[in-house]
């Protein structure tokens, strides 16, 4: 399967330069910082843009996300640690999405990025 069938949306809790290692591997990856404002809320428009876009949501705010039901999203990767270097965390990435046979597959999933970082 190819990167791109994925799509991803960083929250800016994230960072941007995970928004690039993901872009330089193949993916697209967007901040939420850009196609919206800094400081949106979680529910309200993080959740709404992605999924009208088809894109993964990726967190650091697990504690907000591993609440919401399956159906209200497209895909979340949720992010425990914060001690992952932007390398490490598109490693994670391209290891979590080479596990799913495709991008649909994943649709309503929630996965941590930790149990991906080796």
């Amino acid at each position: 399967m190819g990167a791109s069938e994925w799509g991803f949306l960083l929250d800016e809790n994230v960072g941007r330069s995970v928004a690039e290692e993901l872009a330089h591997r193949g993916y697209h990856a967007e901040l939420v910082v850009d196609p919206l404002a800094p400081g949106v809320a979680d529910y309200a428009d993080v959740l709404p843009y992605a999924r009208e876009y088809d894109l993964v949501v990726v967190t650091k705010d697990y504690s907000d996300f591993s609440a919401v039901s399956p159906d209200e999203h497209e895909g979340a990767i949720l992010i425990a640690r914060h001690d992952h270097t932007a390398a490490d965390m598109a490693t994670g990435i391209d290891t979590l999405v080479d596990a799913y046979p495709s991008r649909e597959s994943f649709r309503g999933r929630q996965e941590f990025l930790d149990d991906w970082i080796p």
